[in-house]
């Protein structure tokens, strides 16, 4: 564990100090959510692979510059600066609808943490209302996590591009239905500072290939791995068992990777456990595109968890 993180942290404590404006399209109860959100419930079999309306975005990005082109998984900071990113990917595949945790989003929204999620297209069609809320709190930030989480090293051309393309295309038309609600415009410059579309992607198991990585740069989407895995997904994982990662991994320029679609074990109880003592630590959280604009990605030409190699296991899924 890093020498400098206190051994003890009050709970409750703010751990980061951006400015938040207020959400009048949605009640308290509405943000808040329920136990309910985190259910999952089997995708009919009529509905498993229908595009969405538009499967082509109205907004396309430029092309990325050669740094930003590989598999970015922390990035490098002035010796002065410790900034660290939370993502939490919103998973959903073809035969499921996911759910939504919102002991992530009420601590995090509580405490004024920002982070990014990764959602793929699937996952915000089945929940637009979720999606609208996340992508109008200024805290956060939406990347894309392809359409329905299929494995990119096993798609040709088409049906990668098809994952990226349908998703851009997806959250376009939910911001498009954001901008038609009165009350979003009550909130003033709020709806500028929106993306028209994802600038983030992260590829699905973290798996890649050479020609994906390619075809991300043409498409202007950045790929975002970690270099902290908080484990998460593993049904035996505690609350204590991930922070415990977190805080003996967090180092400046950290991307740390949860889920937030009700397959994290554990997730929203251990971020009292850890984020508070970062915070104390001299850490800001950042979102993953504020980590890039401040200093410089550490890039490799491929795709893995922790070590080379380690997730070709999703290959022969």
């Amino acid at each position: 564990m890093p020498n400098d993180l206190p051994a003890g942290a009050e709970q409750s404590a703010t751990v980061s100090r951006p400015a938040t404006n207020s959400q009048p399209c949605w009640s308290q109860a509405e943000l808040k959510g329920s136990a309910a959100d985190k259910r999952t419930a089997p995708t009919p079999a009529g509905l498993r692979n229908i595009p969405p309306s538009r499967t082509r975005p109205g907004e396309n990005l430029p092309g990325l510059s050669p740094d930003m082109a590989n598999s970015i998984r922390s990035v490098k900071l002035r010796e002065s600066v410790k900034l660290i990113a939370l993502t939490f990917d919103l998973c959903e595949g073809e035969k499921e609808i996911s759910g939504y945790d919102p002991g992530i989003v009420n601590y995090l929204r509580a405490n004024k943490i920002k982070a990014t999620f990764f959602a793929t297209g699937k996952w915000m069609r089945s929940h637009p209302e979720k999606t609208l809320q996340l992508m109008a709190e200024p805290l956060f930030e939406i990347g894309n996590h392809g359409w329905n989480h299929k494995n990119f090293r096993k798609l040709d051309k088409r049906e990668a591009q098809d994952q990226v393309l349908w998703t851009q295309a997806q959250y376009e038309l939910l911001r498009e239905e954001l901008q038609t609600r009165p009350c979003f415009h009550a909130t003033g410059e709020q709806e500028t500072k929106i993306p028209r579309v994802p600038r983030l992607f992260r590829f699905p198991f973290g798996s890649c290939n050479r020609d994906t990585l390619k075809m991300l740069q043409d498409l202007g989407l950045p790929a975002i791995q970690w270099n902290i895995v908080s484990g998460d997904p593993a049904k035996g994982r505690s609350a204590a068992a991930i922070a415990e990662t977190v805080l003996r991994g967090a180092r400046p320029g950290s991307i740390i990777v949860f889920h937030a679609n009700g397959r994290g074990h554990g997730t929203a109880d251990s971020l009292p456990m850890f984020a508070p003592r970062l915070g104390k630590a001299g850490f800001d959280f950042v979102t993953v595109s504020e980590l890039l604009a401040s200093g410089v990605p550490v890039a490799v030409p491929e795709c893995y968890e922790m070590r080379p190699g380690d997730n070709l296991r999703y290959d022969s899924r």
